[in-house]
């Protein structure tokens, strides 16, 4: 009798403890239509052109205003930037290349150069590497690779961060040198876009014909959000695993010299107001988002000029893109649209 009275206390214990644990994710659901006009009327009215949700992988909302359209590639502008960060860690997993060697085992030029000899790759995706970082707002005027590759450094490697194209095309760059007879542009085209079945086209490009991949990728909402949903589900597309897992969440590290930028990848991390303040873009574009208590951890966002924006947030199974107008967009404001659609309500409320 007493193991029976026992092994129905053990069953209950089990049942309850399952449901604490299942219902949190059973419970999860799309945003409610309410929310979705909401933070749809508030893109449209701040120059949004696409405003597309997806949940668990299914198109749940999807709208076109201000001239966008359902097969227009729209420009990411730094929105590029997270093709690269993918590409890198895929190129790990491939053994070309390790995100802490130095990058002059590919531009040897640098052997030489004391400051450029200590650079690695991580610090070029974290944008620490204390190269020249390149203006913001000039995608269709950048140098060839080779040119940005020779400009003077700013700072010291690993020790601040600073935001701009320019890393990213020398680690693009340094990537193609190590591939060889494949083009950096051709590697990120047979090992994920085709795959998981998306166009990129890189519109703007350097003065040596190179894609600009700091900001000149053109991508349609839908093919943008399908690549979020495969970062989402973890570097896995129709079952096959493209990148493990571990590997990607590299993408979403911070570093100490800016804890809310990974690699390519701006995340939900906390930030003093002092790197708030040392940091001109993170002030402006992304510190209230990464101080937002009220949003999952996990989210995370490539984000580009004209408010372009590709949220991921895999604990509420969510993607979310928002693609606006390059003049248009003043005073949108992430946290404000987040909340519309996450809560309901306004951020200030």
């Amino acid at each position: 009798m007493n193991r029976r009275i026992k092994y129905h206390a053990a069953m209950k214990l089990f049942l309850f403890l399952a449901c604490v644990t299942l219902t949190p994710w059973a419970a999860l659901s799309a945003p409610s239509a309410a929310a979705l006009k909401a933070a749809a009327d508030y893109s449209q009215a701040h120059g949004g052109q696409a405003f597309l949700v997806m949940f668990d992988g299914r198109i749940v909302f999807e709208r076109y205003d201000n001239g966008g359209a359902v097969d227009k590639r729209q420009m990411l502008a730094s929105g590029s930037k997270s093709f690269v960060g993918v590409a890198a860690v895929a190129a790990v997993q491939d053994r070309i290349i390790r995100l802490d060697d130095p990058v002059c085992e590919a531009i040897t030029e640098w052997k030489n150069d004391p400051k450029k000899a200590k650079i690695t790759y991580r610090q070029l995706l974290t944008m620490t590497s204390g190269l020249t970082p390149g203006e913001r707002g000039r995608a269709i005027q950048a140098p060839a690779w080779r040119e940005i590759a020779a400009k003077p450094m700013t700072g010291q490697p690993g020790e601040q961060f600073e935001y701009g194209p320019y890393h990213l095309n020398v680690f693009a760059y340094a990537l193609e040198r190590k591939l060889g007879q494949e083009t950096f542009e051709a590697y990120l085209k047979r090992r994920i876009l085709d795959p998981i079945g998306i166009t990129v086209e890189w519109r703007f490009r350097c003065q040596d014909g190179h894609p600009q991949v700091g900001g000149g990728a053109f991508v349609t909402a839908r093919d943008w959000a399908k690549f979020g949903e495969f970062v989402r589900l973890g570097g896995t597309w129709n079952g096959k695993k493209l990148i493990d897992s571990s590997l990607l969440t590299e993408c979403f590290r911070g570093t100490p010299q800016n804890p809310a930028y990974g690699l390519t990848w701006w995340l939900r991390r906390e930030v003093s107001s002092e790197l708030r303040r040392k940091i001109p873009i993170l002030s402006r574009e992304w510190g209230d988002v990464a101080n937002a208590d009220w949003l999952p951890a996990d989210l995370v966002a490539a984000c580009g000029a004209g408010k372009q924006r590709l949220y991921v947030i895999p604990s509420l199974k969510l993607v979310i893109v928002r693609q606006g107008s390059l003049g248009r967009s003043q005073g949108f404001s992430d946290s404000e649209f987040l909340s519309l659609l996450l809560r309901g309500k306004s951020a200030g409320k």
